[in-house]
């Protein structure tokens, strides 16, 4: 059981002299009230693993789906309502930088664009030699300065690199790297250190790293077998490392927290070190800076946890089961 949970996290596939602390170093609340929508959809299932928003009112939800008109899910403050796109998608990852600038990448080589009004089609991305790219995660620190990672695949069949993309505000380009036989599955920029930090993994062997990335070299900076997934949380990057969370500071990996003896399965989404969601073995976790709780019970052993999204007084979490998906959405009280 463990294991399922792990591989599902790692696909998943992102606060003087005062007397009284500032406000991100408080314990977060958890006087929540919590509702669950259920997506269903008229044939198979949707799976959206990942999510990107705005505000509580505005939130894109994209995964695979049995049916390809359910891959892409929004919410309006009300309610969940799918988006059919015009061609066929098989959605990925979803990153923007305002309601009306949102990047998706496909598993077919699409990446796609909303310009606030619809999706559509904005570049397929071909490499000489490579019949196929696959572009697993989006990141940038501006509009005009975005990068893609992923991997592509030879005619062949046999050898496979690591591919990272760029868009410069008005194409996107392949950026020149060694070839890596590895797939680049996740990317976060540091606010800090000004460059990014690049996760991937080889297909055949348990081997996975973190690289450093300043928009034009790479640099190995770990290395693991027990399982990786990167976070972000309050402008600082951290790694699942099996069941310990390490926190990224001036160049490498510090342990942050160890709950590998507590009932907890991974996940970081949050607002502050004192103030952040976990996935626990029962449910959706929180710690507030001085223990860690199930702070929502799932509703049996068969809800497996997706993505996550965390907003000032609103968290959003995705769980599936073997028949339907669900949208558990939490709400502060007032």
């Amino acid at each position: 059981m463990k294991n399922i949970l792990v591989f599902i996290l790692f696909v998943i596939g992102l606060l003087g002299c005062n007397t009284t602390e500032p406000p991100e170093d408080k314990p977060g609340r958890r006087d929540y009230v919590w509702t669950v929508d259920t997506l269903k959809i008229p044939e198979g299932r949707t799976l959206p693993s990942r999510m990107w928003g705005t505000g509580k009112d505005n939130i894109w939800a994209v995964g695979a789906s049995y049916l390809n008109a359910y891959c892409i899910w929004h919410y309006d403050g009300n309610e969940w309502k799918n988006y059919v796109p015009d061609s066929y998608v098989d959605p990925i990852d979803i990153y923007g930088f305002n309601q009306n600038n949102i990047w998706m990448s496909s598993s077919d080589g699409f990446l796609w664009h909303f310009n606030g009004v619809m999706w559509s089609k904005n570049n397929e991305i071909k490499l000489e030699n490579y019949h196929h790219v696959i572009i697993a995660n989006i990141c940038g620190n501006s509009s005009y300065n975005i990068y893609a990672t992923g991997f592509a695949d030879s005619i062949d069949n046999v050898s496979y690199k690591a591919v990272i993309m760029h868009y410069n505000g008005s194409k996107w380009e392949q950026v020149k790297i060694p070839i890596i036989r590895n797939s680049f599955d996740q990317i976060f920029y540091d606010e800090k250190a000004g460059n990014y930090l690049i996760a991937g993994w080889i297909f055949d062997k348990p081997d996975e790293y973190i690289y450093s990335f300043d928009g034009n070299s790479l640099k190995t900076i770990y290395s693991t077998q027990d399982g990786l997934t990167l976070y972000s949380m309050a402008n600082n990057i951290y790694a699942q490392v099996g069941e310990k969370l390490y926190e990224y500071k001036n160049g490498s990996l510090e342990i942050f927290k160890d709950f590998s003896m507590q009932n907890n399965a991974g996940g970081i989404w949050g607002r502050s070190e004192k103030d952040f969601f976990t996935i626990n073995w029962d449910g959706i976790g929180h710690y507030n800076g001085t223990d860690l709780i199930t702070i929502y019970e799932k509703w049996n052993d068969d809800w497996f946890p997706g993505g996550g999204i965390v907003f000032e007084k609103d968290v959003f979490f995705i769980w599936s089961d073997s028949f339907n998906t669900f949208m558990v959405h939490g709400k502060l009280m007032n």
